[in-house]
C-alpha cells in the first residue's frame, strides 16, 4: 500500500524518499508508543538535505503514534472519574456501560488507583505499576484499574504484559469500552491487524455514536490490511464524530488514504488539520517542510493556485 510521503513513525513503515520527511519527525526524540513497523531508510534517499524519490504506492504505512502526555486533569476523586486517568488516546474516555464492578471498588483500592493517577500525571510509570498492583491486589475485579496498568506497562514497552492486563479488564467486565480499545492500542504495537480490527470493531459496536478512536482504530487496521475504501469510510466517521479533537490522528491518516488515491488537496487539506494539532516546535516545521513538497511536486497540478502559493511561503 502507498506511503504517504510523510509516514511519520518511530518505526514508520517501509518508509520511501519523501516518507523520510515525516518518518523523521518521530526519529528526533519522540517516544512513540505506537511503533508497529520498522523504518527503512537509507542514505540514498537524501541529496544535500533534500529528500528525492517518486512516490512508491504499494507499501505499508502507519500512523502518528500516541504519546505519553499524562492527564488532561487532576487525579479523580470520584468513582465515575475513573476514566479520566488513562493514558493517550484513552484521555478522559467513559465507558457506555461502567459496570457494577467498578461501582463496587473498595476504598482501599481506590485510593491506590487514584496514587497511580497521580504518578500517571507525573510520568512516573513504574510508580503507577506499583501503586495499581495493589489496587488489583485488594480488588481485582477492577477494570479501570487494569486498564490504566496496561497502558502503564505499554508505556514501559512491556506489550505481552500490556496486553495480558486488558484481556484481564474485559474478563472482569466484558462490555467495558476502554478494554477493547486498549487491546486495539496494544495489538497496533504489535502489527497484529485482524487482533486490532476485531476489538476496534467490538468497541464500535458498544458506542457507534460517540467515540472516535474506535473508528480510528479500524481504520489504521483497514489501512494496514490493505482495504482503503473501509479504511476511509472509517477514518471519515472518525473525524465527523470526533468534536472534541481527541483524536487528530485521523487527519494524518486520511492524508495516507489520499496519498494512496491521488487527490493531492484532499491529502494537503487534512494535514493541515493535523498540523493544528502539533505543538513540538521540530514536528510541526517537518510538517510544514513535507507540505511545500506537495505543494511543489509537478505531478499534483490539481492543488488549487491559492493552496500552492500558501504552502510555498512555508519555511
Amino acid at each position: 500500500m502507498g506511503v504517504m510521503r510523510g509516514a511519520r513513525c518511530h518505526g514508520c513503515p517501509y518508509v520511501v524518499a519523501p516518507a523520510f520527511l515525516l518518518c523523521a519527525i518521530l526519529i528526533a526524540g519522540v517516544a512513540a508508543l505506537w511503533s508497529p513497523l520498522a523504518a527503512q531508510v537509507t542514505q540514498s534517499h537524501i541529496k544535500h538535505g533534500v529528500v528525492y524519490s517518486s512516490m512508491i504506492r504499494n507499501q505499508l504505512s502507519t500512523v502518528p503514534p500516541d504519546r505519553i502526555e499524562g492527564l488532561d486533569s487532576a487525579a479523580p476523586t470520584s468513582t465515575a472519574g475513573d476514566e479520566v486517568c488513562f493514558l493517550s488516546p484513552l484521555t478522559g474516555i467513559r465507558s457506555p456501560t461502567t459496570g457494577v464492578a467498578s461501582l463496587e471498588v473498595p476504598g482501599k483500592a481506590r485510593k491506590d488507583f487514584q496514587r497511580a493517577c497521580s504518578a500517571v500525571s507525573d510520568k512516573k510509570l513504574a510508580k503507577a505499576e506499583e501503586h495499581l498492583r495493589k489496587a488489583l491486589h485488594e480488588d481485582a475485579q477492577y477494570p479501570a484499574g487494569w486498564v490504566l496498568l496496561g497502558q502503564v506497562l505499554k508505556g514501559q514497552n512491556k506489550p505481552d504484559d500490556a496486553r495480558g492486563a486488558c484481556s484481564q479488564a474485559l474478563r472482569v467486565a466484558p462490555d467495558y469500552l476502554p478494554a477493547d480499545l486498549c487491546l486495539a492500542d496494544v495489538y497496533a504495537v504489535e502489527q497484529r491487524w485482524e487482533d486490532m480490527l476485531r476489538f476496534a470493531t467490538t468497541a464500535i459496536a458498544l458506542d457507534p455514536v460517540n467515540d472516535p478512536h474506535a473508528y480510528f482504530y479500524a481504520a489504521g487496521a483497514y489501512l494496514a490490511l490493505h482495504r482503503v475504501a473501509d479504511a476511509e469510510r472509517n477514518a471519515l466517521k472518525a473525524a465527523e464524530i470526533d468534536k472534541g479533537k481527541r483524536e487528530p490522528r485521523t487527519h494524518f491518516l486520511l492524508a495516507q488514504i489520499y496519498e494512496i488515491e491521488r487527490k493531492p488537496d484532499a491529502e494537503a487539506a487534512q494535514l493541515q488539520e493535523y498540523l493544528k494539532s502539533v505543538t513540538d516546535p521540530q514536528e510541526s516545521a517537518m510538517v510544514k517542510l513535507y507540505l511545500t513538497h506537495l505543494a511543489a511536486d509537478p505531478g499534483n497540478a490539481s492543488l488549487d493556485v491559492a493552496a500552492r502559493q500558501d504552502r510555498e511561503k512555508l519555511p
